[in-house]
């Protein structure tokens, strides 16, 4: 069987623009820009194709527990010189984000060229020589991000061998490493919890990846973990979209608890936002496929 992905957020990890202050989202947005603008400081200018709003989660609540303050200037975008972004002065954050998303997209390139499709093994053939000497240095720059994302696919790997494998033990590797991703340099109780808001994060990413890859997976017979889910009428659908919304309600509750606990000095609300509104807007939007709901369909929820 082909394996899923390790630690790759994958898109679903992001935040709900709706339901933001446009002050929120234009600091948001800055942090984007300084992880682009480190992407592209510390590796090239092709490492910030690879920069997606996924990792931007981490950067925001990096940014949002330290001590010292965090100040923003206005500098132009070097692709978009006639528009102005806010960039970010906590270089050192930012640089360990970055280094973060390289190591996470080489493993993902590994994984991909031993993948069964054609075109995504030709494309990851093409780009590892370039992501192999990014991934060097951002291994020599991150050893614990380098050893907590390798571990990772590997225990993936193991995991998904298994003819009998669970859930939970399917979805434990890549929640780890996002959980070491996001409390590593860190110490005490806050350390702790900004673990389990990762470890939690990760976890709603993998079980909600699962979803959303069931029906590819089963016809090509790829691993997934709700492959003895009965998807085959419109009642089984509906059945399996309510049996993965409590998981995921579960797993959000969990992240949600840590995030009300950390102490947190700034950018409670782009959090807030993330960790509630856009998770609940991502996985509505892939389980809405096993519903009725017509799929062009777009709708936003009013609380």
């Amino acid at each position: 069987m082909e394996k899923k992905e390790g630690i790759v957020l994958l898109g679903y990890v992001k935040a709900f623009k709706p339901e933001m202050k446009i002050r929120d989202y234009e600091l948001y947005r800055g942090i984007y820009c300084s992880l682009c603008r480190a992407l592209g400081r510390n590796y090239s200018p092709i490492a910030q194709l690879f920069l997606s709003y996924d990792f931007a989660l981490a950067a925001v609540l990096r940014l949002a527990v330290q001590t010292d303050g965090c100040s923003f200037s206005q500098k132009r975008c070097p692709y978009n010189p006639a528009k102005k972004c806010l960039i970010c002065s906590k270089k050192d954050e930012l640089d360990f984000c970055a280094h973060a998303v390289i190591i996470t997209v080489f493993y993902k390139i590994v994984d991909n060229m031993q993948d069964k499709g054609f075109k995504s093994k030709l494309i990851a053939y093409l780009i590892y020589p370039i992501v192999y000497l990014m991934h060097k240095k951002a291994a020599r720059l991150a050893p614990e991000i380098e050893k907590a994302v390798a571990q990772a696919m590997e225990e993936q790997r193991l995991a998904e061998k298994k003819t009998d494998v669970c859930l939970d033990e399917a979805a434990h590797p890549s929640a780890n490493a996002l959980g070491k991703v996001f409390s590593l340099g860190f110490e005490g109780e806050n350390s702790q919890l900004l673990y389990t808001l990762g470890y939690m994060t990760g976890r709603f990413v993998y079980i909600l990846d699962a979803a959303d890859d069931l029906e590819d997976d089963l016809k090509i017979g790829s691993f997934n973990p709700f492959t003895d889910a009965d998807i085959s009428n419109e009642n089984s659908r509906k059945e399996f979209a309510q049996r993965v919304r409590g998981m995921l309600n579960l797993t959000q509750h969990s992240a949600l608890e840590a995030l009300d606990t950390i102490e947190i000095k700034r950018f409670e609300d782009i959090l807030e936002n993330i960790v509630f509104d856009g998770l609940n807007h991502c996985g509505e939007k892939v389980l809405s496929k096993y519903c009725s709901a017509k799929k062009d369909e777009k709708t936003i929820n009013i609380r």
